[in-house]
């Protein structure tokens, strides 16, 4: 990775809507976390780390890469607000490949974040790009999916989250999976 990746833009629109709409995410104004990381975050990810995935890569300038991959979403229609499939930059020289898998918000894997992806999302990843020992960092753990993926799968994970209320649920989450109550988890908001 060089240093000339940088953000192109911050944030979607959709951010402003989790702001003051109900549902799961009220009361949680996302706006303060849905900004582009800069040029030094960029620099930093690529001196502590071998490889990496970046998640919403078509909002940054990042190099040209052979292995982009994209989750694919199914179930999502053309005419449905969200997305109907994510895109995420690696540094590795292999294919692009596609995943494709329902989006969150099933009985067995609640939606808690709202750019939460599935568990077998970060499974299928690992999978093809992790070997074993290796150490996994996530800087944006949001509803904590890479975090089971690397328990389940035997990897030691580090990983950050810059909010409060986000960071706590994937706590109670991870702590629920880890009891093996990982299908029948509730959450209050």
């Amino acid at each position: 990775m060089t240093s000339t990746i940088s953000a192109s833009r911050t944030g979607g629109t959709w951010a402003a809507k989790y702001s003051h709409q109900g549902g799961v995410f009220s009361g949680a104004d996302i706006r303060h976390w849905d900004i582009a990381p800069n040029a030094e975050y960029f620099r930093e990810l690529a001196r502590v780390s071998r490889n990496q995935i970046i998640w919403g890569a078509n909002y940054f300038n990042m190099p040209p890469t052979r292995c982009f991959v994209v989750w694919r979403k199914l179930s999502i229609s053309e005419n449905f607000t969200m997305a109907m499939a994510e895109y995420a930059w690696t540094s590795f020289n292999d294919n692009a490949k596609v995943f494709e898998h329902t989006p969150q918000g099933t009985q067995a894997e609640p939606r808690i974040h709202p750019t939460q992806k599935p568990v077998a999302l970060y499974k299928w990843l690992l999978a093809r790009f992790a070997k074993s020992g290796q150490k996994i960092l996530d800087t944006h753990v949001g509803s904590g999916s890479s975090r089971i993926a690397c328990d389940e799968m035997g990897f030691d994970f580090v990983g950050c989250e810059i909010d409060k209320v986000y960071f706590d649920l994937q706590e109670k989450r991870f702590a629920d999976w880890k009891k093996g109550a990982g299908s029948q988890l509730q959450f209050d908001f």
